[in-house]
């Protein structure tokens, strides 16, 4: 439904915060909730106030790592069962302030996204039905949650947050299995696509004015986005069809696709790189992160290293000179993928996850730390 535009508007989420004031309860309003258990809850050696730190989800353990950017040392560990919630709570993905003050995890099994300080102390939450990807835009303070990928059948709306309160609303996108997340730089327009159907959504944060548009090809399953620097360009990846897409932005609210580049199976959480010349892809069914050049949409090159175990997400240090890799290593990933290359041997002994670190300048191993079950999940303060 190419052009297909409607506005959903904030009287819900103004008669939500009202009856919230009244002390009604209201159910997937997105009312400012706070964890069951105490407001602080975290483990390992006391994080300095500076930083720079990364935020790594360890989805299976109820936790969040964070590591020193500069000694690559896992300096404290959030642990969310201390802070009340279950140890089901599934952190999954994480946006993080450009200053570092402050960061944001979605928790699918809590049907949550929480705010925490550079400390790790909770301060706050916001209540939406299993909460998928984030991006956070600072010059509004408004932080965009989609859907889960394990969320089978979830609400067609993506969550908005005021972070300065935690308050929000749900704006529906009229598309099944919203998963992907993306705010263009100026945080005028949000952009999801679907697990389900071969559809962008893009919003008009200032109306609420959604425009879908159809994409061509076999059935895509759009995984996540990332927007240029300069909101020219954005790239989408692709679990099922393996391919990275290119739109032109041009006009926001209609996506032009330019490029379709098969990259192998189970395409993952695509970023550009440094300088904006190259897209870093995780291909998760072959192992191996696909570095492509964005001046004519070709692979440049494939790091495929053994710490790379169904790699997930990639984000650089604010430098650009580290390339922090997350990799999953879970053998429920695996499901009908035995015949892929690279899939051999791939249960280790521990069957933990890891972030890889990469010099960005040799494409070398800088290091390689493990974290537990089921790394996913990355976010870090100017990267």
């Amino acid at each position: 439904m190419p052009g297909f535009t409607r506005s959903s508007g904030r009287l819900s989420a103004v008669l939500s915060l009202v009856l919230v004031a009244c002390g009604a309860p209201v159910a997937g309003t997105g009312a400012q909730t706070t964890a069951p258990g105490g407001q602080r809850s975290t483990t390992g050696t006391p994080a300095a106030q500076e930083g720079p730190y990364l935020y790594v989800c360890v989805q299976d353990e109820a936790r969040v790592a964070i590591i020193d950017v500069e000694s690559l040392e896992v300096v404290r560990s959030v642990d969310l069962t201390a802070l009340g919630f279950s140890r089901t709570a599934n952190p999954h993905h994480v946006a993080v302030e450009p200053g570092g003050e402050r960061w944001y995890v979605s928790l699918i099994g809590e049907n949550r996204v929480a705010r925490f300080d550079r400390a790790g102390d909770l301060l706050g939450t916001f209540e939406m039905s299993t909460p998928g990807m984030l991006s956070f835009d600072a010059g509004s303070g408004v932080l965009m949650a989609s859907r889960s990928m394990s969320a089978v059948n979830p609400p067609t709306r993506v969550g908005w947050v005021d972070t300065r309160t935690m308050e929000g609303e749900e704006i529906d996108v009229f598309l099944p299995r919203p998963h992907p997340m993306a705010l263009s730089p100026d945080g005028r327009w949000a952009y999801t696509g679907s697990l389900g159907v071969n559809q962008i959504a893009a919003i008009d944060l200032e109306t609420e004015d959604v425009t879908l548009t159809d994409l061509e090809g076999p059935p895509h399953a759009l995984v996540q986005f990332d927007i240029s620097d300069d909101g020219r360009t954005m790239v989408a990846a692709t679990e099922l069809s393996g391919r990275l897409l290119a739109f032109d932005l041009s006009d926001p609210a209609h996506p032009r696709q330019v490029a379709s580049l098969e990259l192998g199976p189970m395409v993952f959480d695509p970023v550009f790189g440094p300088g904006g010349t190259t897209v870093w892809v995780p291909v998760k069914g072959a192992n191996e992160v696909a570095i492509v050049r964005t001046s004519d949409w070709t692979v440049e090159r494939r790091l495929a290293f053994e710490s790379f175990r169904q790699p997930h997400q990639v984000v650089f240090s604010a430098d650009g000179t580290r390339a922090f890799v997350s990799s999953n290593n879970k053998a429920d990933h695996m499901s009908g993928m035995a015949d892929h290359a690279g899939h051999a041997g791939m249960e280790s002994d521990t069957m933990n996850g890891n972030v890889t670190v990469i010099d960005v300048r040799s494409y070398e191993v800088a290091e390689v730390i493990e974290l537990g079950r089921n790394v996913t999940g990355m976010g870090i303060a100017g990267g």
